[in-house]
């Protein structure tokens, strides 16, 4: 019962205002009069709204929206309000239960009672109908990991939730205009009333939520273009404190969520590169930066890794297809002893291992990841470098051994440490030839043996001696796979690492998508730098485009001796804060990698290193990405052709959800997009749900301060939304019948449209022939009698525009 949910509530918040020391006055409130604490009754700061600050439109989100919630029109509604007033309810707000609706399997729909309850809202004559999809979850559709109680929280499969939503969405297409993505999913197991067990949500709100959200806001869509579509509550709290909008903060800003990513080209061939940067845990500073795989494959080699103390591996899987993927782990260890693991991974979904959980501490670790189907594998690795430097690095799955790598980046300058990781995944033993190139085109040979199905390590420092630039050309007599990790102390200030596996063969054109010189008091400071390998026996002439966001171009140019690696520091080529782009084109045969070092917005130090593309491409897969807290990532497009071109960027997520997102890149141009952002809450919800359960002098100010949120995250022309309002109960001996008018009057919907708010849906506080709180003041008595609060609604609907009643019943 809402009503016992409300009294519950109300106990709520005089205990954690009592708490909290706030001595709140009698409600028994005059227009100017203040609270003890001094603030205004009128709803801080908030002016009463005025009957001309209301207009009207046709379309459901320009509306401006008062109505009722009832958990029951047929039983409650109708019997406690009178006919003769059933005029002024104008909108209704009711439940969707989905265990009523599909109870008995799946597909298998009882629409009886759902239908009467419609029904009876339509025939009470009305503007418009909020149906709120909720739980309990049927007992076949019920998510077994889910905390207890396990129907109150995500299904075990996101598409039979996404499947309800739309069955319901169809049906009512033209007789229902709103809807709600459960009631309340602040209310989650680690909200403070879970303490004294107030649960509505049985799972995480800023991790799970989202996902019920995307499910439900497509699946409307899809069923009714034109309908509005909000999210629940995600409130936490009501104790009028930061930590009450902690959901907000989180979702709206896109956190908390783990993403692969395909980006589709329409009509050109483009390059894309996922930068992230992070403070993993809150003591691992760094950023990393990895270009995307154009196709996926059914096998993946990972020649690096490692489990030592103070390393985090994790092994992140794509699966892009229309099924399950039944997927195979092959860890090599030094020596050639295996270990075997397999995982299911979803459809259009995004799996993630942990690998030191899965093959133990104290391990050097390769990788061979198989599947029945193609998909796509990155590395994360997080680590404490021998207690002296942090960092994390990231590395794609190489789809095929070869016998020749090259290396173009490499340095054992103080503060660098160099390694070479090299995989041989066969059978058969291998001997390995590496030679180091040197500026000016020095070079030294080193061998290695290599026995079946192991991973050998080199340090570059100890094989080449300090104070180095260096490429490397990896030779063996069987096809392995060479990577490159870097640990580093930049500039004696910025610590980190890196790791990139090499190219298979030089060639004479590369681009670079990422790239910046950007050195300001916001973004912090970059140092970019190319460097060019070589290995061939005549000097290469290497012409450079550099290409900027929104277009324009500008040269460049370096010549690299025969065997030798030179370096391009790019800040010094086209100056500071410059996010940038570079093509460049040889005459002879050379590799190109990206070393970039940052400060990063002031706050995070590191570096990340990438191999140059030698060809764009219409497709490009990425693995890895997440928004968790401490983490920003991006995605840079460069776009090298003369032409616009429009890309598609389907996001891919840990539950089977998807989400698209459209841009258009100009020509010879760079275009960057902030993945949180892009993933943010706000972009899959027409308005966003807040329901204020505290004294009504505060309506104004939750509603504000989400406003603010939304602003703070670039969505201020998202509407806040109010599906569910209520007030407290005159039982307790402050609130009288007064104040319950002023609470829908002046205070508390005047401080809300004052504020703005456009869409509130108030608690009908109708209560049973025996009230259970002996709450009289409401907007009924329980013999059906009109409150003072009554014919505050009723006025405030006399200023609303009226749009016109739906037809009086279904069909």
């Amino acid at each position: 019962m809402i009503s016992n949910r409300a009294g519950t509530r109300w106990k709520l918040v005089a205990a954690v205002t009592a708490a909290a020391g706030l001595l709140l006055a009698t409600l028994v409130i005059s227009p100017g009069a203040t609270t003890r604490d001094g603030r205004s009754s009128g709803g801080i700061g908030v002016q009463r709204a005025l009957a001309g600050d209301f207009g009207g439109g046709s379309s459901y989100e320009s509306r401006t929206v008062l109505g009722l919630f009832s958990e029951s029109v047929g039983g409650n509604m109708k019997v406690k309000i009178p006919r003769s007033e059933w005029s002024g309810i104008r909108n209704v707000r009711i439940f969707a239960k989905w265990n009523t609706v599909e109870r008995a399997g799946k597909n298998r729909y009882d629409w009886g009672p759902l239908d009467a309850e419609v029904n009876n809202a339509l025939s009470v004559g009305v503007n418009s109908i909020l149906i709120t999809l909720n739980g309990p979850v049927p007992a076949w559709a019920i998510g077994k990991n889910n905390p207890s109680p396990q129907d109150l929280g995500p299904p075990r499969r996101m598409q039979n939730w996404s499947d309800f939503c739309y069955a319901v969405a169809k049906r009512y297409k033209g007789y229902v205009d709103y809807f709600q993505v459960w009631l309340e999913p602040g209310w989650d197991v680690d909200a403070p009333p879970a303490a004294q067990g107030v649960v509505y949500y049985s799972s995480w709100c800023d991790f799970t939520y989202i996902g019920l959200m995307r499910a439900g806001y497509q699946a409307i869509k899809r069923a009714n273009p034109d309908a509005y579509v909000c999210t629940g509550s995600m409130m936490n709290g009501i104790t009028r404190q930061e930590s009450d909008f902690k959901n907000y903060e989180i979702l709206l800003a896109g956190g908390n969520q783990d993403i692969s990513m395909k980006v589709h080209s329409n009509n050109t061939d483009i390059v894309a590169e996922r930068p992230m940067y992070f403070n993993y845990h809150g003591s691992i500073p760094d950023g990393n930066v990895e270009l995307g795989v154009k196709a996926p494959r059914k096998v993946w080699y990972l020649a690096e890794g490692a489990t030592h103390p103070g390393f985090e591996e994790w092994l992140c899987i794509q699966n892009p297809q229309n099924k399950e993927a039944v997927v195979n782990i092959t860890y090599m260890f030094q020596g050639g002893a295996t270990q075997n693991q397999q995982v299911a991974v979803p459809a259009h979904s995004r799996y993630t291992i942990d690998v030191n959980g899965t093959v133990g501490p104290f391990k050097d670790v390769s990788a061979k990841v198989e599947s029945a189907q193609p998909i796509v594998v990155e590395r994360p690795m997080y680590f404490n470098y021998h207690g002296k430097w942090t960092g994390g690095s990231i590395g794609a799955g190489v789809p095929d051994f070869a016998t020749k790598w090259y290396l173009a980046e490499g340095a054992t300058q103080p503060g660098f440490e160099e390694w070479i990781s090299l995989m041989n995944p066969s059978a058969l033993p291998t001997n390995v030839k590496i030679t180091y190139m040197f500026k000016g085109g020095a070079t030294q040979v080193q061998h290695v043996y290599m026995k079946p199905t192991s991973r050998e390590t080199v340090n570059v420092n100890e094989v080449v001696g300090p104070n180095k630039d260096v490429s490397a050309l990896v030779e063996s007599t069987h096809g392995i796979i060479a990577d490159r990790p870097m640990y580093f102390l930049y500039h004696d200030a910025w610590p980190g690492g890196d790791t990139q596996f090499g190219a298979t063969k030089p060639g004479t054109s590369w681009f670079l998508s990422e790239g910046t010189t950007r050195n300001n008091s916001n973004d912090g400071a970059f140092e970019e730098w190319i460097s060019i390998m070589n290995p061939g026996n005549k000097e290469a002439k290497v012409d450079l485009t550099y290409m900027f966001p929104g277009g324009g171009t500008q040269p460049g140019s370096k010549t690299v001796p025969a065997h030798a690696r030179e370096t391009i520091l790019v800040n010094n080529e086209i100056g500071p804060d410059k996010d940038v782009s570079v093509q460049l084109n040889s005459d002879q045969p050379i590799v190109v990698e990206r070393p970039q070092y940052f400060y990063y917005h002031n706050r995070i130090t590191g570096g990340d290193v990438e191999l140059g593309c030698e060809q764009g491409g219409r497709d490009w897969y990425f693995a890895e990405g997440t928004t968790r807290e401490g983490f920003d990532e991006w995605l840079t497009l460069m776009n090298p052709a003369d032409r616009d071109t429009s890309v598609k960027i389907t996001f891919m997520f840990g539950d089977s959800t998807t989400q698209d997102k459209d841009v258009t890149l100009p020509p010879k141009s760079r275009t960057t997009i902030g993945v949180n952002n892009s993933v943010s809450i706000a972009t899959v919800a027409d308005g966003i749900g807040m329901h204020p359960y505290d004294y009504p002098q505060y309506w104004a100010w939750y509603y504000s301060t989400v406003v603010n949120i939304l602003n703070k995250n670039g969505y201020g022309n998202k509407e806040v939304v109010v599906p569910e309002i209520g007030w407290p109960h005159a039982g307790r001996a402050e609130f009288s019948a007064e104040g319950q008018r002023q609470a829908i009057g002046e205070v508390g919907l005047g401080g809300l449209f004052g504020a703005g708010c456009k869409k509130i849906w108030v608690f009908e506080d109708i209560d049973p022939a025996v009230s259970w709180d002996q709450a009289f003041n409401g907007l009924f008595d329980f013999n059906g009698n009109a409150m003072p609060a009554w014919w505050e609604y009723k006025n405030w609907q006399g200023n609303l525009p009226n749009y016109g009643n739906k037809p009086n019943h279904l069909w």
